[in-house]
This record gives structure tokens, C-alpha cells and sequence, in this order.
């Protein structure tokens, strides 16, 4: 891992994502009576659980655009610390979240993929975006990943948090050893 990485991603004690287009693909479905479905990738569900099983000491949160009861309820099984649904201005749930953890701005990953996340992208000490996001949305980030949205890129930020934290090897060893 690229030392300047390294040093960003080390600090990191928050991590935040978007849904649309970064734990999905973008896409849902809605039936005729209102129902909507959602895809999320079992990748990013199980890193999440690896980032709290290994106790790193970095909180989750979710701030998405769209109402959903869908993402709720990934939220909860997942067991992530904080959800912000149908919130539009996203850079106050932000500062909410920086003041109930006590955390800089440095100290703070996000996750985003359009327009409406251009603020806390602007903000946060490492900057993620995905390769499924529009062109310019990669000028407001240190890292765009290398997996597309809905197919493993969050997993892909965990797994770099987890390796900015030590030994990547020996930081599985131990998890495993947990699970054996």
C-alpha cells in the first residue's frame, strides 16, 4: 500500500457510505404496490462484520439520499452504528456524526459517488469514490477503487482500512482464529 494511503487511512475512525451507486449499483426495483427492492453485495456486508469483529474502533454510518426501508433494514443486520435516510444535504448528517463521535475531519473516510455527496468529499481525510461514478466525481477524491459500485468496492475500502491498521495477513490470522 502506497505510504501516503497508509498514513490517510490509519487515522481513519469513521467510515461513511453512501447506498445508491456504492453499496448498490444504482439500480432498484419497485413493485406496483410501492414496494422497493435493492441489491447489496454479500462482500461489503461481510467486511463490514470483519471491520467490527477485529475491533479496529472505527464507527459506520450510511447517509443516503432515498427513503428506504430496505436499506434500514441492511443497516440493522449489519449492525451499522448510524443511518441517515432521505437526507438530500448530506453535510449535516455529516457534521452530526463528526460531533456525536468526537472526530476531525481528517479522521474520516466517505464513501460517494454523485453530486450530492461533493461536500463531505471535500471534507473528509480520505476521499472514496467508485469507477461507476460520473467522470468528475473523481476530482473530489484521493481514491476512486478499482470494483464498481454493488460488486465489492466498499469491501475493498475495509479491506484497506484493515491494512493501514498493521500486518493485512495477521489481522486475518486473528479474525480467523475468532471464527475457528
Amino acid at each position: 500500500m502506497d505510504k501516503k494511503f497508509r498514513d490517510q487511512l490509519s487515522k481513519i475512525k469513521l467510515l461513511i457510505c453512501d447506498i445508491d451507486g456504492v453499496l448498490t449499483d444504482g439500480s432498484f426495483i419497485k413493485s406496483t404496490s410501492g414496494d422497493e427492492l435493492r441489491s447489496f453485495n454479500a462482500l461489503d456486508g461481510v467486511g463490514f462484520v470483519t471491520l467490527r469483529l477485529l475491533n479496529l474502533n472505527i464507527k459506520t454510518a450510511w447517509i443516503t439520499g432515498r427513503e428506504s426501508l430496505t436499506t434500514t433494514q441492511r443497516a440493522e443486520e449489519l449492525q451499522i452504528d448510524d443511518v441517515y435516510n432521505g437526507v438530500i444535504r448530506k453535510i449535516d448528517a455529516y457534521d452530526e456524526l463528526k460531533k456525536k463521535y468526537g472526530v476531525l475531519d481528517n479522521e474520516v473516510c466517505f464513501i460517494g459517488d454523485d453530486i450530492i455527496d461533493i461536500p463531505i468529499l471535500e471534507k473528509v481525510g480520505f476521499a472514496v469514490t467508485v469507477p461507476n461514478a460520473p467522470k468528475y466525481i473523481s476530482n473530489y477524491s484521493h481514491y476512486t477503487t478499482l470494483l464498481e459500485g454493488g460488486k465489492g468496492a466498499v469491501r475493498e475500502v475495509i479491506d484497506l482500512l484493515i491494512e493501514s491498521r498493521g500486518d493485512f495477513t495477521e489481522q486475518l490470522d486473528k479474525l480467523l482464529s475468532e471464527l475457528r
